[in-house]
């Protein structure tokens, strides 16, 4: 059997992606989730508003029908605090809380909608909600904040240690921005000598917090995070000035696996929505001419959670997207520009799709064993343009969705 006719025969679909609809249509998910801590729902490209929704949607079922417990989202790791805990009844308003540049992606009416329900639901249950960031240095950007967080702790628990933190600090403040491309420019420009003043203080610090790890002070874990976010960004940086290792984005990715994982081992109980881009989710190591091998935080989580892990990656044929390219002359370093998205690739996972309604989700893994042409199936969308990947390998499921439209932004407050 073909896989586009085993899609008409066997795919789940829905007839709204509405957040407010009735979850009871969504019962038949149940069986794909299984067991699984965490489940991991993608999108083929940022700021879409029909990925803002189906996550909406999903997030409810999980929670409500499902127990999930921890909305992870691609976020910046120390901002999103400030969020979590405004779902959980704090002062002030998620617009103020969510401000561009720094929380580009919670930016928008759609996300504001959904931690606006995180709020509401968690006045009303004995099982609140967690929110929770995923991205080190604002994606890559500016360590500072993670910095600023391990100098809160080294007051209290290891001031000898100061020292070698204010360094790192003083020089990493000669590039930061809020903006992570901003900051990523402006570490091209500075001098050797900064650069290699942040390396060797965080490499230093990173080997005395792990020499605790045998008998930590309270609240090590959470700085050794804050470290580890801060050496991994340190890392990129230099690879990006043709300084390091080619690891590409896949520090980044190591955190957010990291960030995943740290949570499932300090609460037992938990189960994690994962809310990241395609690129981030999928389950093998990318493709590339180098000697060492490069992960997507997928790979990770597959390898450390089996079966537990569940990726999907949600995609579609037609509309709008907003693409982002770099841009140094722009005050953020980053211009997004609308794009039609492209006719699907006859390799790409999107052309076996043709659904018209409005959510439709393909098992993967429950259609191979029926199917003859999984191995023809070698690229999905990426934003504008599409990524040579091994889809049945590389995904557990694909949520379709048939029209895509960008955003609107700003987005209206929620008080």
């Amino acid at each position: 059997m073909r896989f586009a006719q085993w899609l008409d025969q066997n795919a789940f679909t829905a007839e709204t992606i509405d957040p407010t609809a009735s979850l009871d249509d969504l019962a038949p998910l149940r069986a794909m989730i299984g067991d699984a801590r965490v489940v991991a729902i993608g999108e083929s490209a940022h700021h879409v508003r029909e990925f803002y929704l189906l996550r909406h949607r999903l997030l409810r079922f999980l929670v409500e029908r499902c127990g999930f417990t921890v909305y992870a989202f691609e976020a910046p790791y120390v901002e999103a605090e400030a969020v979590d805990a405004w779902v959980y009844g704090g002062p002030g308003t998620i617009a103020e809380l969510t401000a561009p540049n720094t929380m580009d992606l919670t930016h928008c009416p759609e996300m504001h909608d959904t931690l606006a329900w995180l709020r509401d639901y968690n006045t009303t249950t004995n099982h609140p909600v967690r929110f929770a960031g995923t991205l080190a240095g604002n994606g890559g950007g500016s360590p500072l904040p993670e910095l600023q967080k391990v100098a809160d702790y080294l007051r209290r628990a290891d001031p000898d240690a100061l020292p070698l933190l204010d360094r790192a600090i003083t020089a990493a403040g000669t590039y930061h921005a809020a903006d992570p491309m901003r900051a990523i420019h402006n570490y091209l420009t500075v001098d050797q000598a900064v650069r290699d003043t942040v390396t060797a203080n965080l490499s230093r610090l990173h080997a005395r917090l792990e020499s605790m790890a045998a008998r930590p002070p309270a609240g090590w874990a959470a700085a050794m995070t804050y470290l580890r976010g801060a050496w991994l960004v340190d890392h990129l940086h230099r690879d990006m000035a043709g300084q390091g290792l080619a690891t590409g984005t896949t520090p980044l990715d190591a955190f957010i696996a990291e960030s995943v994982l740290q949570r499932l081992e300090l609460d037992p109980t938990a189960k994690i929505v994962l809310a990241v881009h395609n690129v981030h989710l999928r389950t093998t190591e990318v493709d590339h001419d180098g000697p060492a091998g490069l992960f997507p935080a997928g790979y990770h989580l597959r390898n450390a959670l089996g079966d537990a892990y569940l990726a999907i990656a949600a995609t579609g044929n037609h509309g709008q997207i907003a693409a982002g390219a770099v841009d140094a002359d722009e005050p953020t370093g980053f211009q997004y520009t609308e794009h039609q998205l492209p006719e699907p690739r006859p390799d790409s996972i999107e052309a076996a799709f043709e659904a018209t309604t409005a959510l439709t989700i393909a098992d993967l893994r429950a259609a191979r064993p029926d199917i003859d042409d999984a191995a023809a199936f070698q690229s999905f969308r990426q934003n504008d343009h599409f990524l040579g990947v091994a889809v049945f390998d590389a995904l557990d499921a694909v949520a379709y969705l048939p029209h895509l439209h960008t955003t609107a932004q700003p987005a209206a407050p929620h008080s």
